[in-house]
């Protein structure tokens, strides 16, 4: 399965392109990792079609979501959304789950 070349933190790159426009390399602090993570979550997202390099501003580069990256990720969002109300209604502490993710 193609999914499991996939980590939290790719999923965590995804989401976050969708919700900013695009992501560059600075924006990995911001998230919580490191560059090397970064890097190692953001080339399996480029060679399966999800991301691509649109442009340089200065010296940064900008990752953009393609076409099949904005489905993959408004789909991330949606499950996202199902575990969230399913933790509400249930009134179960999500803060342990959170943190594993």
């Amino acid at each position: 399965m193609l999914v499991e070349k996939l980590s939290g933190h790719s999923f965590k790159l995804l989401l976050f392109a969708l919700k900013s426009g695009g992501i560059k390399v600075s924006d990995a602090r911001l998230l919580g990792m490191g560059y090397s993570t970064f890097y190692r979550n953001l080339i399996p997202l480029i060679e399966l079609g999800s991301l691509r390099e649109a442009e340089i501003v200065g010296s940064k580069k900008i990752y953009m979501l393609t076409d099949l990256g904005k489905d993959v990720a408004f789909k991330l969002k949606e499950i996202d959304g199902l575990l969230a109300s399913h933790f509400r209604l249930e009134g179960a502490n999500t803060r342990g789950v959170e943190r594993a993710l």
